[in-house]
C-alpha cells in the first residue's frame, strides 16, 4: 500500500451552538437531507423525499428496507468521527512522527468523504423517485430554508463569540477569516443545494448523472490549478476560499464536492455491492497510475480524491452487502440521528472536555482514551433523551 496520502479532519474550534441540534433535528427528522431517512422498523420502508416534497404531505414511497444500510454506514461514518475528533483533541505533536499515527490520520481523513458521498447518494435517489413518478423537480422555499439552515449551523458552530464578546479581536479581523472557513456541514449543503439546480436543469436522471460526473471530475481537475489562486483583498477571499485552503477552508469545494456529485450518480444502482466494488477497484487503480510530486500529499491532488473515493466505494460495497451491519441496531440509531450527534459530541469535546481543567493536566494518550468513552456515551445518551422525550412533543406541536 505504497503511496498511501495522509489527511485527517482537522480538529474543530470551540463550538457553542448547542440548540441548533435541537432545531434542525425537529425539522429534519423525515425530510432533512443528511439523516434519518430511512425507517427499517418494517419489512417494507417508507421514505419521505429528502428536500424534494411539496408542501403537501406526499410524495411518500415505499422501497425495499435493503436500503436501511445507508443509515447503517452513517452511523458508522459518526462514530468514526468521534473518534476522529477525540484524536485531533488532545493528540501529542510527538505522536505526528510516530509509525502508527499517519495510518490512523489517514483512516481517519475517510469520515469526510464518506458523509458527502452518502448525502449526495441520498439526494440522487430521493431526485431520481421523483423522476419515475414522470414527475417535474422542483426547488421550493422548504427546500432552500433546510439547506440554508444546514449552511448557517456549519459557520454557527464555528462562530468566534469568545473573541468578540471579549473584545480581544476586532469585529472586522474576525469576521473574514470566520467566513472563509468553509465546515462540512457549509459544504455539504452548497454541494446539496448545486445537486438541486443541475436536477432541475436537467429533468432527467441520464442528463443529470453525465453531467454531474463531468462536474465532478471537472472539480478534481482543477482543483491543482485553483490551489494557486490566492488575492490580496478580503472580498476575492470570500470568492476564492471556496476553491481552495489558502484562506482557511477545511472543505473546499474542489475537490469535495466531487464526493457528493458521484454519490448521487452511483445512486442510479440503488446500491448494487458489484458496481461499488468495480468502481472502488477502478477508483485505486486510477489514483496509482496519476503522477504526482513526491510527498506532496495536498487535498487539491487528484490522487487524493481518487484514492479515498475508492475505499469509500469499498466501505459503500460492505455495508451493501452484508446484511449483519445493517441490522445493527446501534448503527441504525446512530445514523439517523447523525446531524444532532454532531453537534453533541462538539459540545462535549470542544466545550466541556477541554476546558476541564484535570483534562489540561492529563498526558496526551490518557486524555484520548478517557474522553472517547465519555464522548460516545454522553453523545449517545444526550441523542436517547432527545429522541425519547423532546422531539415527538416537537413533532406533536408541528402537526397540532
Amino acid at each position: 500500500m505504497s503511496g498511501l496520502r495522509t489527511a485527517g479532519l482537522q480538529p474543530a474550534p470551540v463550538p457553542w451552538l448547542f440548540p441548533w441540534g435541537l432545531i434542525l433535528r425537529g425539522g429534519l427528522k423525515t425530510r432533512g437531507p443528511i439523516s434519518r431517512l430511512y425507517r427499517t422498523d418494517k419489512p417494507t420502508t417508507i421514505i419521505a423525499i429528502p428536500g424534494l416534497n411539496p408542501s403537501s404531505p406526499a410524495p411518500v414511497v415505499a422501497v425495499s428496507s435493503r436500503l436501511a444500510w445507508l443509515d447503517a454506514w452513517r452511523g458508522l461514518a459518526v462514530l468514526w468521527m468521534i473518534e476522529t475528533h477525540c484524536f485531533n483533541a488532545f493528540r501529542d505533536a510527538d505522536w505526528l512522527q510516530s509509525a502508527w499515527f499517519p495510518w490512523l490520520n489517514y483512516a481517519n481523513g475517510l469520515v469526510a468523504p464518506s458523509f458527502l458521498f452518502i448525502a449526495g447518494f441520498v439526494q440522487g435517489h430521493a431526485m431520481r423517485r421523483v423522476w419515475e413518478r414522470g414527475e417535474s423537480l422542483r426547488i421550493n422555499r422548504s427546500r432552500v430554508t433546510r439547506l440554508a439552515a444546514i449552511f448557517a449551523l456549519g459557520y454557527a458552530l464555528r462562530l468566534p463569540l469568545v473573541a468578540w464578546l471579549g473584545g480581544t479581536e476586532s469585529f472586522v479581523l474576525v469576521l473574514v477569516p470566520w467566513l472563509c472557513t468553509v465546515d462540512i456541514l457549509s459544504c455539504l449543503a452548497v454541494s446539496l443545494g448545486l445537486l438541486l439546480v443541475l436536477g432541475r436543469i436537467c429533468q432527467d436522471g441520464r442528463k443529470f448523472d453525465f453531467l454531474a460526473v463531468i462536474f465532478a471530475f471537472g472539480c478534481v481537475a482543477l482543483a491543482p490549478v485553483a490551489s494557486s489562486w490566492t488575492q490580496g483583498n478580503q472580498l476575492s477571499s470570500l470568492a476564492l476560499t471556496w476553491t481552495n485552503r489558502s484562506y482557511g477552508a477545511l472543505f473546499p469545494l474542489l475537490p469535495w464536492f466531487g464526493f457528493a456529485a458521484l454519490g448521487a450518480v452511483c445512486s442510479r444502482w440503488r446500491g448494487h455491492a458489484g458496481v461499488f466494488a468495480m468502481g472502488a477497484v477502478a477508483a485505486w487503480i486510477a489514483s496509482q497510475l496519476i503522477p504526482q510530486n513526491f510527498g506532496d500529499y495536498s487535498h487539491a491532488q487528484p490522487a487524493f480524491f481518487l484514492e479515498r473515493l475508492s475505499w469509500v466505494l469499498l466501505l459503500g460495497a460492505g455495508f451493501a452487502s452484508c446484511r449483519t451491519l445493517t441490522e445493527l441496531k446501534l448503527l441504525q440509531f446512530v445514523g439517523k440521528n447523525s446531524l444532532g450527534l454532531y453537534v453533541i459530541h462538539l459540545q462535549i469535546i470542544y466545550t466541556l472536555l477541554l476546558n476541564l481543567s484535570g483534562f489540561k493536566n492529563m498526558a496526551p494518550p490518557v486524555a484520548v482514551w478517557i474522553s472517547l468513552p465519555i464522548t460516545l456515551a454522553g453523545s449517545l445518551g444526550v441523542a436517547w433523551l432527545l429522541t425519547r422525550y423532546v422531539y415527538p412533543n416537537i413533532l406533536k406541536r408541528r402537526s397540532a
